[in-house]
Formats: C-alpha cells, structure tokens, sequence
C-alpha cells in the first residue's frame, strides 16, 4: 500500500513540474532577444481561390493580427500585422489567438511574423513522454540519460560534418553509430556480460548486414537504383544512402538484439542446467517471431516516408512504373538491407548469447 502511494505521489509531482514548466516557458519572452508578439485577436480580411494547370484548387487568405510585444523596449505596446497563408498551410502558417510568434521590422512599424514560439509546446510534450515513463515503471533515469548522451554524440557528429562537409561522411557515420550503439547499451545495461553480449551481437550482425549488401549492390552495378534522388540531391549519393542504412538497421538490430538476448538470459536465470543448444534453439525461435513483425513496421515506414512523391510523381501524369522506380528505389533497398540485417540478427544474437551466457548463475 505504501509503495501505491509512493508511485501516484511520484505521477502527481511530475504533472504538476511539467504544468508549471509548461507555463513558465510560456510566460519567458523576456529572456528572448528577437521581438515577441502575443496574439490577441485575429481577422480575415479576405480569402482568394486560385487554381493551377492540374486543376489543384487552394485559397489565399488574407488575416490581420492584433496582438502587443511581449519582451523589448517595446514591451505592452500594441501592434498589427498583416499575414497571408495559403488555405493548405504548405509553406505558411494560420495564425491564431493567444499564440506568441516571432516577429522582425521591415521599415518604420511595420513587422513581419517569422515564426512561432513553440518552446513552451516543446516543453509539455518532453513532460508527457516523462510522465507515461513514470506510468508505464520504466526504468526513467537510464533511458533519459541515454537519450540525452547519445543526442551529445549526434550534436558532435553534426559539429564534425559541418567541419569536414561530406569527405569523411561514412567514417564519421560509423564511429557515431558505435558510439550510440554502446552507450545505449551500457547505460541500460550497465558495465555487465549483458552488455557485451548485446552489443557484441548488434555490431556483429549490422556490419554482416552492411557489408554483405554493399557486395550485392557492387556486383549488380547498381542497377535499378537511383542513388542521386536522396533528398535535396545531396552529395556524395552513394555515402549519404549509406550512412541512412547504418542509422536505421543499428536501431531495429539493438531493439532485435535486446529481446532476444533479455529472454535467453532470463531463461538461463530460470533454468540453470540449460544446455547451449537449447539456449540457441530457443533464441531462433524468438526471433522467427520478431522478423515478420520488425519487417512490416519498416516497410510501413518506407510507404509513409514516400506517399507525398508518389502522390505528385502520379498527379502529375507520371507512369505507375516511372513513379515507383524513382521514388521507391532508395526506399526499397533501404529496407531489403535492413531485412537482411533483422533476419542475420537472430542466428548471430542466438549463437552469442548460448556460448557466452553458459557461465550465469541463477
């Protein structure tokens, strides 16, 4: 009983930190240097249909913002700022009451809204995630500290490429993937076996996975595969695509290895005399499980990332074929090396973790 209170004490204090976070960021436009408006009233003053040569149809509108500056030396006075944004709000915004946005000056009072200020937003959704973990008995502490290590290691990848612009892109996607890889698992795992075995078979598994479908790639030509439509055709084509692959088959190998590697360890904790072979046995069944499931959610993730192209690709009078090659290619072989990835990632954890877990004692 006392631990039920201890836990809905623990829920109450994080909803009410996050709510008083949440307004104290609101209210914390003095600490801003750009100019902040706090929307008071908004007005339509008009709203024009236009239509282009595919008979897409959108409207213009015109509204007035009536709001007062919220920092500056202009703090408490009243301004007006004309806004227009497309009905579709594609590459604008509808501006709303109570919202707070940024502003600049363009001549003698008259400014333009530049963006909004979302810290506040920003802020509350941070403290809902903190808030299901305390729900959901997560263990919080180890999860946001890795969360929080591995955005520095990315911050710092980010830092290295802004230097080195692309030349070293895969090197430095590599050694950043390591190091996500491992600090992920260290601080969830800690310094132990566990850890070992997880990341031994992680790094094991992806780079078979890799490498294995960089060969593959290399004896087809390349045939087929559109490596200068990554996004905003950014070069080198084939680095970029690659270094997409290391980030997004290392996260679905730790999410594979972690289940498999936690439900052999708990079944040697279990049974103690369990042979190796069971131990593998067991593993490969596991993971027979997981490769359906794993493989569908990133095949959802390919459509969803490409729908919008292959809708415009489409609208705009292209071939279904023509369409899915251009737009899919990349997508598709993403996701043919990430299966490769999931599917070695079961023998590979299962043989790991049986000859190395031999040694636990219950």
């Amino acid at each position: 009983m006392k631990i039920l209170k201890k836990r809905w004490f623990q829920i109450v204090a994080a909803v009410v930190l996050v709510l008083i976070a949440t307004i104290a960021t609101y209210f914390d436009a003095s600490l801003y240097q750009k100019p902040i408006v706090t929307i008071d009233q908004v007005a339509q003053q008009s709203k024009t249909k236009g239509t282009d040569e595919y008979k897409n149809t959108d409207y213009q509108v015109v509204q007035k913002v009536y709001g007062h500056f919220s920092n500056t030396s202009k703090k408490g006075q009243s301004v007006t700022i004309t806004n227009s944004y497309a009905q579709s709000q594609l590459l604008d915004e509808r501006y709303k009451a109570h919202q707070q946005v940024f502003v600049s000056k363009t001549s003698a009072n008259h400014y333009i809204i530049q963006s909004t200020k979302r810290d506040a937003v920003l802020v509350f959704a941070v403290g809902l995630v903190i808030i299901l973990l305390f729900c959901m008995k997560f263990t919080r502490g180890r999860l946001l500290s890795s969360v929080l290590l591995n955005l520095v290691v990315f911050f710092g990848f980010v830092q290295a490429l802004i230097k080195l612009r692309t030349g070293d892109l895969v090197t430095l996607t590599v050694i950043t993937a390591i190091l996500i890889a491992a600090i992920a698992l260290l601080v969830i795992l800690g310094p132990t076996k566990d850890f070992v075995m997880a990341f031994a078979s992680a790094f094991v598994a992806t780079t078979v996975a890799l490498l294995f479908s960089i060969w593959l790639l290399q004896l087809s030509g390349n045939s087929g595969i559109h490596f200068e439509m990554v996004d905003f055709g950014l070069q080198p084509y084939f680095g970029v695509f690659i270094s997409q692959v290391i980030f997004s088959v290392l996260g679905v190998i730790l999410d594979e290895t972690m289940d498999i590697s936690s439900s052999l360890i708990e079944m040697k904790q279990e049974v103690a005399d369990v042979s190796k072979s069971t131990l593998f046995k067991s593993g490969m069944a596991i993971g027979r499980e997981l490769v359906g499931p794993l493989i569908n959610i990133l095949l959802f993730i390919v459509i969803a990332e490409n729908l919008n192209v292959v809708m415009l690709y489409l609208m705009n009078g292209n071939s279904i074929g023509y369409t899915l090659d251009m737009t899919l290619s990349l997508g598709v072989t993403q996701l043919l090396i990430s299966a490769i990835g999931i599917v070695l990632t079961v023998p590979v954890t299962s043989f790991i973790v049986s000859q190395m877990v031999r040694e636990k004692v219950a």
